[in-house]
């Protein structure tokens, strides 16, 4: 977060509010615990033959190895969040025991045994399970007392830099010298006129961007947000709305690919904020990439419509929003498409 604050553009650290900046840098330097997502557990049983030199239940020490008919259980637990969050040793030391392995968004637990009893694997899988929710929430809560310490760091960083910023400008205003921007021609005598260029646009238009609006929505308001991407879609906007893009998702590691969507890919993101918007994982997800490239910006990025009144983490009050609970689907289309100033 230091070096964030370090970096970043000078005239946004000078004229920025103090308050959102700090939630801003805060936020996205917070921690948070992986949370598993335990609605979705899936199982892969198979047949196999199981070495029983040295289980003691059949008396067989060797040499071996002796197989005999048995199974071997693997389940996998999907997990939302930072993988890397699972490394952390003594607030999640169970996971470092077998039969545990860590993959790139979700646990596996695998159990053998030398009998055909599936169900003796699950109460083994259950004992695992619990000792991981049990590390998760210790380490939830260690998160959560360091990333509450932030804000006041993130201010006092905030504050030194404004104060050498001022420094800076101070020292060079009594220089008595004019300022030449970085690149700027230097200029000795006439000069013959440049070729006239075409107008520079005030957005800044990168070649990665695939669509004018990404829909970022919890499921609940499905029927409206539907609605606003169909008027979109047949006004000829490149929109990206989930339903429109089932075959291209498919197979796609969604974390990263919905990172990029929210953070580089899009024009604007239009987000639908409710209470469940607020509340469910993935569209926390979306909401904390678009406002990393809100921050960064230029201009407005992140376009607010408000279902409810609900906060918005790393959102001040002063926001403009489109109020949905008076604006009716077709409506918000014809304010989206004005913004993108089309007819």
């Amino acid at each position: 977060m230091a070096d964030e604050i370090a970096k970043a553009d000078s005239e946004l650290i000078q004229t920025g509010d103090l308050e959102n900046l700090v939630e801003q840098f805060a936020e996205r330097s917070a921690l948070n615990a992986p949370t598993l997502i335990e609605g979705a557990v899936s199982i892969s049983p198979e047949d196999r033959q199981v070495d029983i030199i040295g289980d003691f239940r059949f008396g067989s020490f060797g040499p071996g190895p002796n197989y005999i008919a048995g199974i071997r259980v693997r389940y996998y637990v999907p997990f939302s969040g930072d993988r890397e969050m699972f490394r952390c040793a003594g607030n999640i030391r169970y996971l470092s025991l077998p039969p545990i392995e860590l993959r790139d968004n979700e646990l596996e637990f695998a159990y053998e045994r030398p009998d055909q009893d599936v169900a003796a694997t699950k109460a083994e899988f259950d004992k695992e399970l619990s000792q991981v929710r049990e590390a998760l929430g210790s380490l939830r809560r260690d998160c959560q007392a360091f990333s509450a310490s932030l804000p006041a760091q993130a201010r006092e960083k905030i504050a030194a830099r404004r104060e050498q910023l001022a420094e800076f400008t101070k020292g060079i205003h009594s220089l008595g010298v004019p300022i030449r921007s970085p690149g700027e021609a230097r200029q000795v005598g006439p000069q013959r006129a440049a070729p006239s260029k075409a107008r520079p646009t005030t957005r800044d238009s990168s070649a990665a961007e695939r669509y004018d609006i990404a829909l970022s929505f919890a499921g609940e308001n499905r029927p409206y947000v539907e609605e606003v991407a169909a008027g979109l879609k047949s006004a000829g906007v490149s929109v990206f709305y989930d339903r429109y893009e089932t075959a291209n998702l498919w197979g796609k590691n969604l974390i990263d690919h919905l990172a990029d969507i929210y953070s580089k890919n899009s024009r604007y993101v239009v987000m639908f904020i409710s209470k469940e918007y607020v509340n469910k994982v993935w569209t926390s997800h979306e909401r904390r990439h678009a406002q990393d490239r809100a921050l960064v910006a230029q201009e407005e990025y992140i376009l607010p419509a408000r279902f409810d009144d609900t906060p918005v983490p790393g959102m001040t009050t002063t926001v403009g929003f489109q109020d949905l609970r008076h604006t009716t689907p077709g409506e918000l289309v014809k304010i989206v498409l004005a913004k993108l100033h089309r007819d």
